[in-house]
């Protein structure tokens, strides 16, 4: 069985990678902060089972360097893909009023752990050269409409690593895609209480991508609810 390492796991869209690479018969291994959020994890999905759960620092460049070193040591299972959903800081304060330290700090949090897993991933996938291996990012839509300031610049920043990403993998062995999301989306009851879309529905979406080997290289838009219907789908380079 093939496995999904999942960076940004706790969160909804975390969430939503995990309830896809369930339904696609594949294994996940999800890295948590500690217990507390291995917990809310388990607790997002509603099951335990085909989850395996490893702490790591994901703000370190260290953090994800530490568990593909595992990997490696065969103290964790091997991982075929990997789906990056860290973020999740959204200030908004107004790009006059944004100080120095606060666009630091969405950096921080919304950029580099997505940039780190990238970095201590992808030599990794290389090496093992599995023809099926895939990376997967999910970014979203502040980055285009510009509603909260320091949150929109690191989307864009994301949509620019994507594109660098998709062009150094062309000829390679991952097939990695960007998830552009355009709506909300919460795990659980929580979505039912606010009318967002529901972490599991959204799954749809990645399902999709990890069955689709012609998929490389894209953007995939998630705006409305009938893009999980019929995947839309670009070449980021094109």
């Amino acid at each position: 069985m093939q496995t999904v390492l999942i960076v940004g796991a706790t969160g909804n869209i975390g969430a939503s990678a995990i309830h896809a690479a369930l339904r696609s018969k594949l294994h996940v291994l999800a890295i948590v902060r500690n217990q507390a959020s291995a917990e809310k994890l388990f607790g997002n999905v509603g099951t335990r089972e085909g989850i395996t759960t490893v702490e790591a620092d994901i703000m370190s460049d260290r953090g994800v360097k530490d568990v593909v070193e595992k990997v490696r040591k065969g103290e964790l299972p091997a991982f075929q893909h990997v789906y990056a959903a860290a973020g999740g800081l959204f200030d908004t304060t107004s790009i006059l009023d944004l100080t120095t330290e606060e666009l630091r700090k969405h950096m921080r949090v919304n950029f580099e752990p997505n940039l780190f897993a990238y970095q201590a991933t992808i030599p990794y996938l290389l090496e093992q050269n599995d023809p099926t291996s895939t990376w997967t990012l999910c970014t979203g839509a502040s980055g285009d409409n510009g509603g909260r300031a320091a949150a929109s610049m690191t989307q864009g920043a994301l949509y620019s690593m994507a594109n660098v990403a998709c062009l150094d993998n062309a000829d390679t062995n991952v097939r990695f895609n960007e998830i552009y999301l355009g709506l909300f989306v919460m795990a659980g009851a929580a979505a039912d209480q606010f009318g967002v879309m529901k972490a599991s529905e959204f799954a749809i979406a990645y399902e999709k991508i990890l069955a689709r080997p012609d998929i490389k290289g894209c953007r995939i838009m998630v705006c409305q609810r009938e893009d999980l219907t019929e995947l839309r789908f670009r070449k980021k380079l094109e």
